[in-house]
């Protein structure tokens, strides 16, 4: 009878890996800066819109402030050339009224210079009164630019430049023949007249510029 060999490895039972060793405890450190970190980025966000709205709108007090220094200056220029225009008005003035030299060298014979002495006294009264009013205001600390500035100084302007450009033809015709101290006088009148347009002109200018920056 034969004999059974038993292989070693029949009744052989391999044995199961042992268990990996217990991971160690997570750090509740970075958990919590997790947990915190949302809340900074709302916070540092929050804080960043806060300056983003205040940036992009200021308040009136602050943009009156920031402008107060370029609204002073614009005064000053208004005052001087109203100022200034008043004082070429006074002189065109005088030089027409003192135009009575008898025949034909007296201003009362000719239309264009009657109308240009009426234009100089409107002119003058008018800047005179502004350029004072001007400066009142300016020591209260008041001097804001109004609708009937802005239109006077535009409507006294556009009466300087047409009193000026009828007198310009009639004196260049009597230069042409003769020059004396009538041609003069009424020369230097109307370049007078157009000096105080210019001046006014400007002026209406600056309080229109003045008066939309206000608003």
């Amino acid at each position: 009878m034969a004999m059974q060999i038993a292989s070693p490895d029949a009744h052989y039972v391999p044995k199961s890996p042992p268990p990996p060793p217990p991971s160690p405890p997570p750090d509740p450190a970075p958990a919590a800066a997790k947990r915190q970190k949302p809340s900074t980025y709302t916070q540092a966000g929050a804080e960043h819109a806060v300056t983003l709205t205040t940036v992009s709108a200021p308040s009136s007090r602050d943009r009156g402030h920031h402008d107060d220094g370029g609204g002073q200056v614009l005064d000053r220029i208004i005052l001087v050339l109203r100022a200034g225009a008043a004082l070429s008005a006074f002189v065109a003035m005088s030089l027409v009224a003192s135009c009575r030299h008898g025949d034909w060298m007296d201003f009362l014979r000719y239309q264009e210079y009657r109308y240009l002495l009426g234009v100089s006294v409107v002119a003058f009264m008018y800047s005179a009164v502004q350029a004072l009013r001007k400066f009142r205001r300016m020591r209260r600390g008041a001097a804001h630019a109004s609708f009937l500035d802005f239109a006077g100084d535009q409507a006294v302007a556009y009466l300087l430049v047409t009193a000026s450009a009828a007198a310009l033809p009639i004196t260049i015709r009597m230069r042409s023949a003769v020059v004396n101290v009538f041609t003069d006088a009424i020369a230097a009148s109307i370049v007078l007249g157009f000096l105080a347009f210019a001046a006014l002109a400007f002026s209406a200018m600056l309080s229109g510029c003045k008066r939309q920056a206000h608003y």
